[in-house]
This record gives structure tokens, sequence and C-alpha cells, in this order.
């Protein structure tokens, strides 16, 4: 990127809205290669800062400074609402306008050539193709797919209409349509609220290796802690900087606070004795010029201002009305299916009382139905007891629609019991960002991310001894979703909530559950202890994969041997059938069978840098059919010799073996 001093840089700039300002007199400068996380209470004006920088939002006062050059890419929550007809695939392709037309005019090209052959026509195709290899063009159709297929898109889902898939869906493909576009500027705006644990670590790797510079806004402090360089707080209507990630921006705002906090207190001394002094002094001819000086001096001084912390204290239990026996709730035999798609195989699980389950896995794999079994709105294969005394809860996006629209918040929540007192209630309503005169808000007039928070609510305060959640964080900031973590590791009851949280789970779950090749399956620890015992079964599954795939290739590569009239096929096949010690003659057939694969090697390397060499001379660059033929000729020989290098290491470790007995 050429801009050596800043990409971007807001001084002196404040915003309005609504009649209250969001920032005032602040200054924020982006500079290349940056990774920022963007954090700060909900209303304080993320959202609204990445719109000023995209242009959507008109700064009045202050100074916007970027290249004129400079490609901004915006992925925001209004893209959810998109009904576009293009498939998926294209829709990610057109993140690429310039390669859009370019291969347009290069179709429009050849065709024109087919019908009438011109000199010129033909330099344009020519220049036109050369292009379109500069920028990338041979691999943007890959690395489009590539990019759908870890954001979670099935391959057969490519083709079908952007329109047909949910607002989740759609977003994830905005979100592809960004990276693929790869601008100097990228703006998330919450970009893992739709997606699921593998997606997220997925999209945490891409990040990892992004060259240009990005503003992440999140809630969710485990994906912050791997993907940003930096921190911008927004809070007091300023933009505060911090070097490093998340947890180390948490531990340099304690003592940033608590040293802004001594030097406050030191001036307030100093104050307070130069104000004793005036008062005891102001009467006195003899004390006027040094009552004036320190007058003086007091309206000079800079005032410290103490930031003090926007957060309210709260401190909320969820209270539950009768204590369950010790099963919860018990599955035996347990499946699903829905006509011919098996959701769930026989699987058998049990839940304690005191149990804290996380369900976790990727989208589509079961999750919320499981939930729902477990709770009994869903019918289910098998048998699901319910153990003695056990009152359940279940929240999830649906009960969205049993809110009462005409009542305001308060008294919606008030529904649930008259136990509760006002205070008590709008104390549970501030945790869910609910505060001051919003309690009186009527239901009717939310978002649908607000009605969430509030169905949220209502569901915990049920006095129940068994909640079930499905994604109960959905539409909580960092500070909520902590009340609400801390409240669940207090609460007396038992939990079994899916979440994509993974700072949320680690905090309360104290088993994981997670279906895996139609099983519903348990293990019996914290997060942190399930990850590392599940990277560690991945690993070891690679490696059996590995030593299986190599023995294939060994069979393979003895059968191809035996049909060859060669010096190699005795010493394979004794290879094969001795288990003791070999013979010189054996050990010397192996080490020929070796040289001869070694120079099928060396003759295909050569071929292949031939190859290259002839792709990129300007007489096979101006023509199309010499491109497709060429690297077709390119793929088949670079496939042999990886297959030649393979035969060559598998007769290699054969050898060594043959040496070590």
């Amino acid at each position: 990127m050429a801009y050596l001093c800043k990409v971007l840089a807001l001084n002196d700039f404040s915003f309005e809205f609504a009649g209250r300002y969001l920032f005032k007199n602040a200054s924020w400068h982006i500079k290349p290669s940056e990774k920022i996380g963007l954090v700060g209470l909900n209303g304080t004006g993320k959202s609204t800062l990445l719109r000023l920088i995209s242009g959507d939002y008109e700064l009045r006062e202050g100074t916007l400074s970027k290249p004129s050059d400079l490609r901004i890419g915006f992925l925001n929550q209004d893209l959810l609402s998109m009904d576009v007809g293009d498939c998926v695939r294209d829709v990610v392709l057109g993140g690429r306008e310039d390669l859009v037309h370019l291969e347009s005019e290069i179709d429009r090209l050849i065709q024109k050539i087919e019908i009438e052959y011109d000199d010129v026509t033909m330099q344009r195709l020519a220049d036109a193709q050369e292009r379109f290899g500069a920028l990338g063009g041979y691999e943007w159709h890959a690395e489009g797919d590539k990019i759908l297929e870890g954001l979670g898109f099935p391959t057969s889902s490519l083709d079908r209409p952007l329109r047909e898939f949910s607002g989740g869906w759609r977003m994830r493909a905005m979100l592809g349509k960004l990276l693929l576009q790869a601008p100097d500027l990228l703006l998330l705006d919450e970009p893992t609220n739709h997606l699921d644990l593998p997606t997220i670590q997925w999209l945490e790797d891409y990040l990892a290796n992004y060259e240009g510079t990005y503003v992440i806004v999140s809630h969710d402090p485990y994906f912050l802690d791997r993907t940003v360089n930096r921190i911008a707080e927004v809070a007091h209507q300023q933009v505060f900087h911090y070097k490093g990630n998340y947890n180390e921006f948490l531990e340099q705002k304690e003592e940033r606070d608590a040293l802004m906090m001594r030097k406050y207190e030191n001036q307030q001394d100093y104050i307070r004795q130069q104000m004793k002094f005036i008062s005891r002094f102001r009467a006195k001819a003899s004390k006027a010029t040094a009552v004036q000086s320190r007058v003086k001096m007091l309206d000079k001084i800079e005032k410290i201002e103490v930031r003090q912390d926007e957060r309210k204290d709260f401190d909320i239990r969820f209270n539950i009305r009768v204590t369950p026996g010790k099963v919860i709730a018990d599955l035996k035999d347990v499946t699903k299916s829905y006509g011919d798609l098996e959701i769930l195989k026989t699987s058998q699980a049990q839940i304690l009382r005191g149990d804290k389950i996380a369900l976790v896995g990727a989208n589509g794999k079961g999750k919320s139905t499981v939930l729902r079994m477990v709770h009994g709105s869903e019918p289910a294969g098998g048998i699901i007891e319910q153990g003695w005394n056990v009152e359940s809860a279940f929240f999830a996006q649906h009960q969205l629609e049993a809110l009462n629209l005409k009542n305001d918040l308060l008294s919606e929540l008030a529904t649930v019991s008259a136990e509760y007192t006002d205070w008590e209630l709008r104390t549970v309503l501030g945790c869910f960002l609910f505060t001051g005169d919003e309690v009186f808000k009527k239901v009717k007039v939310l978002s649908g991310g607000e009605k969430s928070r509030l169905a949220l609510a209502k569901t915990l305060i049920t006095q129940s001894n068994f909640l079930l959640l499905d994604e109960p964080t959905n539409h909580l900031d960092m500070f909520s979703t902590a009340v609400l973590a801390e409240s669940l590791i207090d609460y007396a009851g038992s939990c079994l909530f899916v979440s994509h949280d993974r700072t949320f789970i680690s905090k309360v779950a104290n088993k994981i559950w997670w279906i895996e090749d139609g099983y519903l399956k348990e293990y019996p620890g914290t997060f942190e202890e399930y990850n590392e015992w599940n990277s560690q079964r991945v690993a070891e599954d690679m490696r059996l994969a590995k030593l299986d795939d190599g023995k294939k290739k060994s069979a393979s590569a003895a059968a191809v041997t035996a049909n060859k009239p060669s010096a190699s096929v005795g010493a394979v096949a004794a290879v094969h059938t001795s288990s003791k010690s070999y013979s010189k003659n054996e050990i010397k057939k192996v080490e020929d069978a070796m040289n001869v694969k070694e120079q099928e090697m060396n003759a295909l390397a050569e071929e292949k840098t031939a190859l290259e060499v002839q792709l990129h001379s300007p007489e096979v660059a101006s023509s199309f059919e010499k491109v497709a033929r060429i690297t077709e000729s390119y793929e088949s020989v670079n496939a042999a010799h990886a297959m030649a290098k393979a035969a060559y290491e598998q007769l290699f470790e054969e050898w060594m073996m043959m040496q070590d007995s």
C-alpha cells in the first residue's frame, strides 16, 4: 500500500445524532496494516463511526482526510435485507468489478474473432488477457469458491439465487464479496453475528493473512484477541487508542484509569490547598497580591477529568422456585429425522442437577432441534424423560411472537411474576441494555434485536430450575454478556444452551455436547479442555489418515511396478513378503527402483519448467487457445510429477526400513 503516513484521518470531528452528540472534538488516525478492534458500549457510536468513514453519513464538523483512490469495503447489518436474484457465486465474484468487466470484454472479443478475424481485435484480446492474468483473473473463480466454502456454503449451493437464503447467509455472501475484493480498508460491523464456530475460526485464519487494513466492531473478545493488534474504544464522545489485542487493552485501560485517578486526586488536593489559602487571606491587604496570583493560576489550570465507567454495577441473580431431583433429563435411544433427512441417530445422554452444558458445532447439524427435543416442543424418537420437580424455561427467537405489543417493557417483564419490585425489574432490563426512560417504550416499537433481549430477560426471571437457551448472547454487548455469564455461573439450576460465543461458553459451561456423524456426544469438562482434547484427536486422525494413505500408495506403487518388466519388481515384492532380514541383492533392487523414479521426477520437473516458460511468453499469453492448451498440459505434468514424487518417497521409506532391519 502506498499510503505511508496514514490510510485515513479524522481530526477534531463532532457528530450529532437525534439531538445528542455521539462525538465531540474527537480525533482518530488509521495507519497502514493496522488491525483495529472498535469497542464500546451499545449506543456510543461505533457503527456511526464506520458509516462516517465509509461516506454513508456526512461529516459536518471537523475533517476527514483520505487518499482519493482509497478503496473501502463496508460490511454492515443493512445487507441482511438484500434481495438479489443473482446466484451466490456471481454475487461474490462481483466484488471484483474490474475482472467482471474484463472477462465480459474477453468473451466479446473471442466471439467477434470467431465470426471475423482481424489483427486489431486479436491485439485487443491479447492485451485484455494479459491484464486479466496480471490482476489474478485466472485464479479469481477458484478463490471465490474457496472463500464461500470457508464461510460454510456447500459447493452444491453456489449456483442458487441469493434471495433464496436467509438474512444470515446473505450476510455471509456479502462478507465473501468483500474478502474477495480485498479493499485497502475493510470495515466489518459485527461480522461473527451470523457465523457458527467453525466459520468464525476460518475467518480468524483468513484475517491473520489479510494484507490490508481493517476495523472490526465486535462483541466477541475471543475473536478480537485473535484478529487485532490495536483497540479503539468509543467512550465519552471520544476515541481512545490502545496497542495490542482486546485482553491487553483491558489491562492497559485499567492501568490508565488508575493513573488518571491518581492524577485527578493529586490535583484536587492541590486545588483544595489553594482554595484554603484564598479563603483565609482574601480579606488581608498584605496578602492581596498572593491571593490574586492563586486565583489566576486556578483559572488557568487544565482540569483533569476522570473517565467514569459508563457501566452500572449490576449484580443480578436468577432464583429457582423449587429444587429438582438429581436427574434433570434422561435421553434414551433418541433419534430425529425429517423424512429422509436424518438429524440424529440413536443417542444416549443425561443432564444432571447443576450441569451447565454448551451444545456446540457448525450450523445445520441440529443443535437447536436437540434443544427443542429436550424441552418437549419438538417430537423425537426414543425416550426423553424429565426428572422430578423439573421446571423448565425455553428461550429461542420464535418467542418474540409471544410478546404483548401493547405493553411497555416494564409491564411486559412484570407479567412473568408479581414477586419482583419495579427496581428489580429495572435492574434486569438495565442488564439487557434498556436504561432510563427506555423501560417505558412500547414493545411494538422495538427492533428485532431489542425484542430478543426482552424475551431473554423474561425467560431468565421465571424462577425455573432448568433453562434451555438458544443463542442467548446474539444481541448483547460485551458487558451484558459478561453479566449474563456471571449470573448463570451463580445460578442454582441447570442449563443447556447453544452458543457460538467462545468467551461465554468458556465461563459458563462445565460440559460440552456436540453432534458428530449424526450422534450426540459429550465431553465431561470445560470448553478449554474440550478444545485441547479435540485438537489432539484431530491431529491423531490426520496422522492415521496419512499412514493409511501411505499404505494405499505403497500398495498402488507395488501393483504398478508388478505390471512393468523392470529391476524393481523383485525388490518391491521382497519388501512386502519379507519381515526379518534383506539380502544385499534385494536392497540393491530397491535402490535401482529409487534411481529410476528419481530420473522420472527430474524429467517431469524439467517439463514443468518448460511449460511455465511458455505460459509467460508474450506469444502464448496473447492467445486464449494456447493458454488453455498449455495450462491443461501443465496440470497433467504436475499431477504426474506429484505421483512420481510420492512413489519415490515410499520407496525411500522402504529402503530406510531395510537398512534398519
